[in-house]
Formats: structure tokens, C-alpha cells, sequence
């Protein structure tokens, strides 16, 4: 019988000491790691460092620093802001850089120039910024036959001054002879010596806010040039009650007449006269354009 070695049997021995391992350590070893995978739980979920602590946070300013730092700011751009709006006005008012050295007028086609920089009184010179563009079109606008005026500066140098003429459509007697009218009423420049051909108002007192020169001008407006180059009356037939509308007859040339009747559906009754005219007769009435009648 053979004996096994005492040297092998306490090789055999340490082998199997290190395959198992005591319980009692084997039970550490487990508190360990569970304690390591909770401490990286609570730093995943809640920002926590590996060790479970959360990293200090620095401390910010103070208030009243905060405060100092504020008002610091607001007095840098108030300085700055002061310091443009002076170099502004230099530029603009006191450095000669910006005055006036023009004043363009456009559109004036039979109202004198010079009277249109009369009336502006732009002073050649002066700041080009200090112009009053609003007063200066009311004083253009004052001029007779003026309907509209637009004032701008043209930087550096130039005010500009856009007029809109009044166009004659009528002609008018009124206490100071016979006056151009435009197509809102305004009697707004005496006739010349020979007047053009335009038809005359025989209204009672030629004015945008007449009814009888806005009933006028309004059936003078629906006719097509055609016609409207034949007419030369038209006249308010009879009194015009509070509220209502005059009754209106058209001198046409050759001695024609044209009974309008009211201003009301005035284009109706101008497409109406336009076939009725080609008809000899001496009074077509539309004053109702359903039943037109020429008489001879």
C-alpha cells in the first residue's frame, strides 16, 4: 500500500483553500459592491459625485456689488449717449456740413416758379435739419391753383418741393368775374381774357361744398370725352330741397339740350345718351333712362 506524501497532501490542501474562500470574506466582498453600485446610482440620478456628495457651489457676487455694477453700466451709456447727441448737432447745425444750398421745384407747370419759392421761404444757409418741410407746404399750398404740395429734405443740401397743380374742368361766374374750377369745386384762378373751351356752371354759388357745383361735376365726370367735348352748359333747373337732389339740363352744341333729371345713376344715363345722340333732335331727356325720349 502506498502512502501519499505529506508535501502533496498540503499542496491539495492550498489549493482548495484558495478555490473557496472563507464565508465570512465572501460576505464582505458582496456588502461592497453593493455599496459601490448604490453610491453610483445616487450620483446618476441626483448629480452626486462617485463618493454620494454633490460638488460645492461657488458663491456669486453680493447685491449691493451687483448694484455698483448696474449703475456703472447705466452712467457709460449715458455719457455715450450725450457725446453722440452733440457730435450730432455739430454735424447738423453748427458745422456748415448740412445748410441749404437748393430749393428744387417740381411740377409746377403754369404756376410761376418764383412765386412757389416766394411763398416756401426757405432761407438759403440755414440748417438743412431746422427746415419746417409741414410749414413750408402750407405756405406753398396757399397759392392759388396749388391742389397738393409734398416738402422733403434732400440730404446734404436740397429741400424739395413737389406741387401738384389744379386742373381746370369748368368754368364759373362768381362776384369777381369768371374764375377756372377744378373738378372739386374750387373756383380757384380768374379766367384769361379769352377762356378756354370748357363747359360753364350755371350754379348758385360755385364751391366744393354747393350741391348744385358737386351734382355738376359729377355728371360732368360720367360722360365720355365724346360727349363731354359737347357740352357747354350746365345749369341747375331748380331749387335744391334740404336733402335732395338739384335737377340738372346740359347745353349741348348746335342748341341741344339734355334733360338730366337728378345726379343719380349718372352712368347709366351717360351709356344711354351716348346711342341717343346720334339721332337728330333738339331735347333728349334720360332723366329716366329706361324710357328715353328725343324730341325734335
Amino acid at each position: 500500500m502506498i502512502r501519499p506524501s505529506p508535501r502533496s497532501t498540503a499542496s491539495r490542501t492550498a489549493r482548495t483553500v484558495r478555490r473557496r474562500p472563507a464565508r465570512g470574506e465572501a460576505g464582505d466582498a458582496a456588502k461592497r459592491a453593493r455599496g459601490r453600485a448604490a453610491a453610483a446610482g445616487r450620483a446618476r440620478a441626483g448629480g452626486e459625485t462617485t463618493a454620494g456628495r454633490r460638488p460645492p457651489r461657488r458663491p456669486g457676487p453680493a447685491p449691493h456689488h451687483l448694484r455698483r455694477r448696474r449703475l456703472a453700466l447705466l452712467a457709460v451709456v449715458v455719457v455715450l449717449l450725450a457725446g453722440m447727441g452733440v457730435t450730432v448737432r455739430v454735424l447738423l447745425y453748427d458745422s456748415g456740413l448740412a445748410d441749404v444750398e437748393q430749393v428744387e421745384v417740381t411740377g409746377a407747370l403754369t404756376l410761376p416758379v418764383p412765386d412757389v419759392l416766394a411763398a416756401a421761404a426757405v432761407e438759403p444757409g440755414s440748417p438743412l435739419a431746422a427746415v419746417d418741410v409741414v410749414a413750408v407746404a402750407d405756405r406753398v399750398a396757399a397759392l392759388p391753383g396749388v391742389a397738393r404740395v409734398d416738402v422733403s429734405r434732400n440730404w446734404p443740401h436740397t429741400v424739395a418741393i413737389a406741387v401738384t397743380e389744379r386742373v381746370a374742368v369748368a368754368l364759373a361766374g362768381t362776384a369777381q368775374g369768371l374764375f377756372l374750377v377744378d373738378d372739386t369745386g374750387v373756383a380757384f384762378r380768374p379766367a384769361p381774357e379769352v377762356p378756354p373751351q370748357l363747359p360753364r356752371l350755371g350754379v348758385g354759388s360755385v364751391g366744393p361744398d354747393d350741391p348744385g357745383t358737386t351734382a355738376a361735376l359729377d355728371v360732368l365726370a360720367a360722360l365720355p370725352e365724346p360727349v363731354r367735348s359737347q357740352v357747354q352748359t350746365i345749369d341747375v333747373t331748380g331749387p335744391v330741397v334740404a336733402g335732395g337732389s338739384p335737377s340738372l339740363e346740359l347745353g349741348l352744341t348746335d342748341g341741344r339740350r339734355v334733360r338730366w333729371g337728378s345726379p343719380d345713376r349718372s352712368d347709366r344715363k351717360a351709356a344711354v345718351l351716348v346711342p341717343l345722340l346720334t339721332q337728330e333732335g333738339a331735347v333728349y331727356d334720360v332723366a329716366s333712362p329706361e324710357l328715353p325720349t328725343v324730341r325734335r
